[in-house]
């Protein structure tokens, strides 16, 4: 057992003192209430990319739980295929934690939280801005593009994962999908669209950078 997957073993070992009920029999073995090691979701050898969401193991970041508790952990990922979130303890050593028992997650500067009644279903999505009445969240996911068929070899190129992300808004209860274009994206606010617009016009702020939704929810929220 190398250094980092004694330090995960430990860090499980520590929510189980913790309350949570967590055994620990062999890496393959599940771990109640906490996780479960898993085979991790690679992409087969002619295809290009994967199922995760980053494309490297190094980034840190902080699972904070349903009660309140924080853990920083060095490695984590998200698994866009199983929607949860995951660590490689080993290169085919993956460990899935459950979501039941997680609150939001953190790494680097994106904050992912569970949503319920997206497209039908429960999924965790990146909170890109927050006012008092409304978010603006991402999605993210990946598709299979196929590779073109050289004419002249009729040698085929890769199959590749690519992103694929979609936007929402929720206000209340409600969840919907959006398109960041001006006059769709200035009519969430209602009786102040026209605030928003003319702040929008006057900053010469771009829908397309998502760094700024949370500037103009700050101005919305002083209106």
């Amino acid at each position: 057992m190398n250094f980092y997957k004694l330090f995960i073993v430990c860090f499980i070992s520590s929510i189980s003192y913790a309350q949570y009920d967590v055994n620990l029999a062999g890496n393959t073995s599940p771990l109640n209430n906490s996780g479960l090691w898993v085979v991790s979701n690679l992409a087969s050898e002619n295809t290009e990319g994967s199922l995760y969401l980053f494309d490297n193991w190094s980034k840190k970041g902080q699972l904070v739980m349903v009660d309140d508790r924080k853990f920083s952990i060095l490695g984590l990922n998200y698994d866009t295929k199983s929607d949860a979130f995951v660590v490689k303890v080993a290169n085919d050593s993956i460990f899935m934690f459950d979501n039941s028992k997680l609150k939001e997650v953190k790494i680097g500067s994106q904050k992912f939280k569970k949503y319920n009644a997206v497209d039908g279903k429960n999924t965790y999505l990146e909170v890109l801005a927050v006012s008092n009445d409304i978010e603006f969240l991402k999605y993210h996911g990946k598709k299979l593009k196929l590779g073109n068929v050289n004419p002249l070899t009729q040698v085929s190129e890769p199959d590749t994962y690519i992103d694929f992300n979609k936007i929402y808004y929720k206000k209340a209860t409600e969840i919907k999908e959006i398109k960041l274009i001006k006059k769709k994206f200035c009519n969430l606010f209602e009786d102040k669209a026209n605030e928003i617009k003319k702040f929008i016009s006057k900053n010469k702020i771009s829908l397309k950078d998502e760094r700024n939704l949370q500037k103009i929810l700050n101005y919305h929220n002083t209106l």
